[in-house]
């Protein structure tokens, strides 16, 4: 595997343990599975490891997986190879149990399989690539020193290993003086004889992670593997027999030595306490406490044992984190902390302990060196470092990494938040008071100056240039080999700095760190980056100019949204060019911003320089949102300031408003009364010209610096409150009722823009709020519209009455609020209601009737309630077809109700035929890309999938995705459906790790935007269960299953049909876990409600029938199977078509079903159908293809065996 030094280090560490060790392999198997599984690619060892060491017989098999790079399969094999033919057969006199002739030749013969040369070296040619093996062994004559011998797969500069061939490393390793001879290898002409590295090393993990800091110093580890060889029973030496003679002097050491392995283990634990998902240790714990070093003869019992471990609900949660963390392989913990003490090392409780440095940390070598050099340079004198520079370019991270990396260095080190006095003195008072050193700051710093140990004082943040504070009454005076380190903005505390060097003023990083940087942060998500990335982001840090946390804060933002690096910078260029023209040297901006409010100063000035016309724009656009400020809201506002009808007289200050905006607009408007774009362009470019806004060319909107927006909010020469209406008078106006695609486009480019006026003013007037809840309504923010139409009623009934139209009117869009957040009651109340009002007061054939019916019924389907919608949508369909005509949009609304409801009640046919008729008179008279021809394309192909048409479902379902995303946007609810459809369909091809990636990110969008209990994230919930039940992560399904059914009985009612689904879901969970009992009496209380709810020719009825009688084929009971698959078969042959998948899926059922009846020509005879149906249907390499097959060659064996 090559080196990557933008992600962390994954570690492996194998222990010894005799033949126990096989365990070891078994589990790294399991894990090698797992994420094989998750990649979809095969993958070994040595492609995922860094280093993978071991001691005894976990060295032989680290050099196997690391040094020989075998598959785990193929380790395996050969570990039980060699431990058959070493320790076969025992030595009956002698000091030790085995021959190491036996071990020898055995070691030969494996290194020459593998290599086809028996004396291949250990240590490989290319040193510096790839996965790095070590294994451990102890020199015969230094055993007291505790300190093991490494025989290393690559060259190392200092304290090398010995020089010599795999055999002799192996045999060093496995010599345990019970067991073997001891060895003797020569190095340089000199022998050295070396043991078992079991001896004292039987866990050689500490010593892995400090060889791990020694190679990689600046690198980061992800995740540390740590594997045993099963718990041993208490260690003890046997007293000895007369089969056994006393051993030598060797053996008095072994007695005094050996240690269990688990105490190292526990150690390494306590390393890492409070800093999880970084070290994981396995250890079989039951059933290997009596299988001795040389129990060949047990290998299948430790197998066993270990199958057993693994299946344990803790193993199996760990195994699934294990996997996560070495395949996310985020820089986790620094080599040198991984090395060290990560917890409490020099911490006392009860002050403010250091931060860790950031995984991220890249480069400032220079800088780096030139801190350390000042603060460990005066050993027996006061020095006082102060590191200063602009805010956002890295000095508290420096310092951080200073401390890390002369950690060793100090007795004491105190971390003191300097941001004040308060902070800064009750810090140091709490570090006097923990170390029973005084009562007070003073006392802190008085014994610091008497101190004769070593240490080291960090001022963090010392920004304020307030008069009461003078940081330099807290630096100790005088301290033998102490030092001061002081981070801040302000360069006039260099004159505080003490010694050589000390003074670091930190500006832009390097070119090649800060595309470093970026790189490693972009990558931490295993993101590859092509050619044109890796190339885009040294350009992009370029425009940049290298600060730091512009880098950091453009790589966390495409890690988040895997967006490539080239798109980035170019959206980047277009938003931000102005102001890097005027700021190219961004040194000469940071000493700007050191001065203060001298920044603010400048924009002032700037401000006083504009135009009239020029000034007003910018209090106007104050109170919108920073960015996306559009010409169009201006447009559209001067379009409609005259004609604009609310439903409500206006009040003095709206009145005051509006003609305020109309004479503002009116510059805007030409001698012909048409938009001036060339004068509006010209105020645009006065504020662009000083830096006050900035032109973004992608979307063509205008963006306002943060900083420069709530500094614009000062300089308004009126109250906030007219300022608010003001701009609230323009918003409201630029938006309309129209629903062609640009009007809609156009709406949902304002969500912003009214969330940032309603947060200045929620009690904004219902004029305007009216209008602007129609924004919230296109960018599908339901709950934010129905809190402005709950409000909007209680206004119209109290202004308007009770019966207004205005009133029921706004009703009716609170009830289509409630559908959309899934709250189907409520809707159903409100929705009843009006169409009661409607028709009687403007009839039964008014559109608007019409429409409340139509939603009405929708209500129904939500419910679950398929045949009153059905009932009410054709009454409503056919209304409408005589009243406005079957090409209205109306009209087209309710076919496309009507389909989805056959869709929910089975009748897929007609559903199809009538989403096809709609979709294709939507693309005439809509167009392609308008939201409700998107809605027709999403439905049929969400029929296609439900009538087994998968292909063509995936490419529809893909098709209204990217269509989706360009005119909705990605976080668009109807967005986000179309992701969880296709991630649907990629089940439905097999492609479950797909599936998986893309139900994970619609289940996070879901919960951030719609809630965590919306009926659209319980269905995301759902179907991630589904997806893990597919992939074997029974555990996993289960647990979410259990939490989607609780929510959905509360949010939805015990007979809906989802609920039901959920408790369907459940019960296949069970079976999958072998709980067929609990499966079964779940799987008949849903059909029951099936029935009852669905009717029994429903496909989700047959479903539960077929789980049923699957259920009952677990539990042996063949006829009851036999007889219900059989009928599942006959109503899904008329009810879905001989061809759809679910029918071949009976087929193979009674197939399974008359095979376990001995029934072979009947099971032969539909195996054969279900193939042939498939292979045409589905192609010959789906996975249900496959399956049908392996389910006729499992007939064809069991006839031959009972012939």
């Amino acid at each position: 595997m090559p080196d990557d030094t933008s992600k962390g280090l994954n570690i492996l560490c194998l222990d010894g343990g005799g033949v126990r060790g096989l365990s070891s392999l078994v589990i790294l198997r399991e894990m090698m599975r797992r994420i094989q599984n998750t990649k979809a690619i095969n993958i070994h060892p040595h492609e995922h490891f860094d280093i993978i060491a071991g001691t005894g017989t976990g060295g032989i098999s680290a050099c196997m997986l690391g040094r020989l790079q075998m598959p785990v399969d193929e380790a395996i094999a050969a570990y039980v190879k060699l431990a058959e033919d070493v320790f076969r057969k025992k030595k009956w006199n002698g000091p030790t149990m085995y021959k190491g002739t036996k071990l020898r030749e055995a070691l030969k013969a494996m290194v020459r399989e593998t290599t086809g040369n028996e004396t291949e070296m250990m240590i490989m040619g290319r040193a510096s690539e790839g996965c790095k093996a070590v294994v451990f062994a102890m020199a015969r004559h230094h055993l007291n020193a505790r300190l093991p011998v490494m025989f290393r797969s690559y060259s190392v500069p200092t304290n090398p290993g010995p020089d010599c061939s795999i055999i002799e490393a192996l045999y060093a390793t496995m010599a345990h003086p019970d067991l073997f001879k001891s060895i003797d290898i020569v190095d340089s002409g000199i022998p050295q004889s070396f043991v078992g590295g079991e001896i004292g090393c039987s866990n050689p993990l500490t010593h892995v992670l400090s060889e791990a800091k020694r190679l990689y110093p600046d690198r980061h580890v992800a995740c540390i593997i740590s594997i045993g060889a099963g718990h041993a029973r208490t260690i003890q030496v046997p007293e000895p027999s007369r089969w056994f003679p006393t051993r030598t002097q060797d053996m008095v050491v072994v007695k005094d030595m050996a240690t269990d392995s688990e105490v190292v283990a526990e150690d390494v634990a306590l390393r890492f306490q409070g800093r999880s998902g970084v070290y994981f240790r396995f250890n079989v714990d039951q059933g290997m406490h009596n299988m001795k070093s040389g129990s060949w003869e047990k290998l299948g019992e430790a197998t066993q044992h270990t199958k057993a471990y693994l299946q344990k609900n803790d193993t199996d949660q760990k195994l699934n984190e294990a996997v996560g963390a070495s395949m996310e392989r985020r820089e986790a913990v620094s080599t040198i902390q991984a090395a060290g003490q990560i917890g409490a090392a020099k911490r006392l409780a009860g002050f403010k302990r250091c931060p860790a440095s950031t995984p991220f940390y890249t480069g400032r070598g220079v800088e780096n060196a030139k801190v350390i050099a000042c603060i460990t340079g005066g050993k027996h004198e006061r020095r006082v470092c102060v590191v200063y520079g602009l805010g956002g370019v890295g000095t508290t991270q420096l310092v951080l990494n200073v401390i890390e990396r002369t950690w060793d260095e100090w007795d004491h080190i105190i971390y003191a938040d300097a941001s004040s006095n308060e902070a800064l003195e009750k810090s140091l008072q709490d570090f006097a008071e923990a170390k029973g050193l005084g009562k007070s700051y003073k006392d802190m710093i008085s014994w610091l100056e008497s101190c004769g140990e070593r240490w080291l004082v960090v001022f963090d943040n010392a920004d304020t240039r307030a008069p009461s504070t003078n940081i330099r009454q807290y630096i100790p005076a005088r301290g033998r080999g102490g030092s001061v380190l002081i981070t801040t903005r302000l360069p006039e505390l260099t004159t505080l700095a003490v010694g050589p060097g000390s003074v670091c003023h930190l500006s832009s990083m390097s070119p090649a760190d800060g595309a470093a940087l970026l790189v490693k942060i972009t990558s931490s998500r295993n993101q590859c980056l092509s050619d044109e990335d890796t190339e885009a982001a040294g350009e992009l840090v370029k425009e940049f100019g290298y600060l730091a946390l512009a880098i950091v804060h453009a790589g966390a933002f495409i890690a988040h949204s895997s967006m490539p690096i080239a798109k980035y910078r170019s959206l980047f260029l277009s938003q931000r060019r102005r102001m890097l023209e005027e700021h190219k040297h961004l040194p000469e901006v940071a000493k700007l911003d050191e001065r203060g409010d001298t920044v603010y100063t400048t924009w002032r000035m700037c401000y006083d320089q504009l135009k009239p016309e020029s000034r007003e724009m910018l209090w106007l656009i104050a109170y919108l949102h920073y960015d996306g400020i559009s010409e169009e809201v201006f447009k559209r506002a001067s379009q409609n300031m005259h004609s604009k009808t609310y439903p409500l007289p206006p009040t003095n200050a709206e009145t005051h408003s509006r003609v305020y905006a109309q004479q503002y607009l009116s510059g805007f408007i030409d001698s012909d009364r048409r938009w001036d774009a060339v004068q509006f362009a010209r105020v645009m470019d006065d504020l662009t010209s000083y830096s006050l806004i900035q032109f973004d060319r992608t979307n063509l909107t205008y963006r306002v610096h943060v900083l420069v927006h709530d500094w614009a909010k000062t300089v308004v020469p009126h109250s906030p409150k007219l300022a608010i209406e003001r701009t609230a008078t323009v918003l409201s106006l630029s938006i309309g009722r129209e629903e062609d695609a640009e009007s809609l486009a156009f709406k949902r480019q304002l969500g912003l823009h009214v969330t940032s006026v309603l947060k200045h003013n929620p009690d904004l007037g219902a004029n305007h709020t009216d209008y602007l809840a129609e924004v919230y309504s296109c960018t599908g923010q339901w709950d934010q519209k129905a809190k402005i139409e709950q409000k909007l009623i209680a206004v119209f009934r109290r202004e308007l009455g009770n019966n207004d139209i205005q009133t029921w009117s706004a009703v009716e869009r609170l009830a289509s609020s409630y559908q959309a957040l899934g709250k189907w009651d409520k809707a159903l109340d409100l929705q009843t209601r009006v169409s009661n009002a409607y028709k009687e007061l403007l009839g039964e054939e008014h559109p608007s009737t019409l429409s409340s019916m139509g939603e009405l019924a929708s209500s129904y389907s939500g419910l679950g309630r398929y045949i009153d919608a059905q009932q009410l949508h054709v009454q409503v369909l056919d209304l409408r077809k005589r009243v406005l005509g079957n090409n209205h949009l109306d009209t087209l609304s309710s076919m496309n109700n009507l389909a989805l409801t056959y869709s929910r009640l089975g009748r897929y046919i007609d559903a199809q035929q009538l989403q096809v008729q709609v979709l294709d008179l939507r693309k005439r008279l809509l167009g392609e890309e308008h939201p409700d021809t998107l809605t027709s394309m999403n439905n049929l192909a969400l029929t296609y999938s439900r009538l087994g048409r998968y292909i063509d479902a995936q490419q529809l379902h893909a098709k209204v995705l990217d269509l989706r995303k360009h005119v909705l946007g990605g976080e668009h609810p109807s967005t986000l459906a179309s992701m969880n459809n296709l991630a649907l369909m990629y089940s439905h091809l097999g492609r479950y790790i797909d599936t998986q990636r893309l139900h994970v990110q619609v289940l996070d969008l879901r919960k951030r935007v719609l809630g965590e209990r919306h009926p659209d994230t319980l269905c995301s919930m759902n179907n991630l269960a589904l997806t893990y039940s597919n992939m074997g992560r029974y555990n996993d399904a289960k647990q979410l299953h259990v939490q989607v059914l609780g929510l959905r009985k509360r949010v939805l009612g015990k007979e809906h049909p989802d609920t039901l689904a959920s408790m369907h879901n459940l019960a296949s969970t069970y079976s999958g876990l072998g709980q067929y009992n609990n499966a079964r009496q779940l799987q008949i209380q849903v059909l029951d409600l099936r029935n009852r709810v669905l009717g029994e020719k429903h496909p989700d009825t047959l479903t539960s029938m077929n789980n049923l009688a699957m259920t009952y084929s677990d539990l042996g009971r063949y006829d009851y199977a036999q007889q219900l698959h059989a009928q599942v078969l006959d109503l899904r042959k008329r009810v879905l078509g001989k061809k759809h998948p679910s029918t071949l899926s009976s087929m193979s059922n009674l197939a399974s079903t008359y095979s376990s009846l001995n029934r072979w020509e009947e099971a032969k005879e539909l195996y054969r159908k279900a193939i042939s149906i498939a292979e045409r249907t589905h192609g010959s390499q789906h996975p249900s293809t496959k399956l049908y097959r392996r389910g006729l060659r499992s007939v064809l064996a069991a006839e031959m065996r009972n012939q």
